[in-house]
């Protein structure tokens, strides 16, 4: 055999690997990245409650720190929070079975402060 066709046979074989082991490397799933331990707490807080509406974690992480954060008034214990979440991945608010588009839109001025403050925190 002529050696331009061996080398023919060896460069193609070296190219089929080359393209074998870039194709094998691209559909391994990369190592899954340390979240900061402030959102794994975050995460851990997330639950949904009976009787909640369906929300994504993204809701309900949000949902618990505001309540953390009601906590401080004892008058609003007993204010049923609920965040659901919306097809176009905007949180729904139901403040004490209400339902508010807009967080302005809510009456009591600590409840407004505790989603923005919770917000801000998430999206630190």
């Amino acid at each position: 055999m002529p050696p331009i066709v061996i080398f023919g046979i060896v460069v193609a074989v070296a190219l089929v690997l080359v393209i074998v082991l870039f194709v094998t490397t691209r559909l391994r799933p990369s190592p899954p990245q340390r979240l900061p331990p402030s959102t794994q707490a975050m995460i851990a807080d997330a639950k949904l409650d009976a009787g909640e509406r369906p929300s994504s974690v993204v809701a309900e992480q949000v949902e618990e720190v505001v309540k953390r954060k009601l906590d401080r008034y004892p008058d609003l214990a007993d204010v049923k929070l609920d965040f659901g979440s919306m097809p176009d991945l905007t949180i729904d608010i139901w403040v004490d079975e209400v339902q508010y588009d807009d967080v302005e839109d809510i009456p009591d001025e600590r409840i407004r402060q505790a989603i923005k403050e919770a917000a801000d925190e998430f999206n630190a």
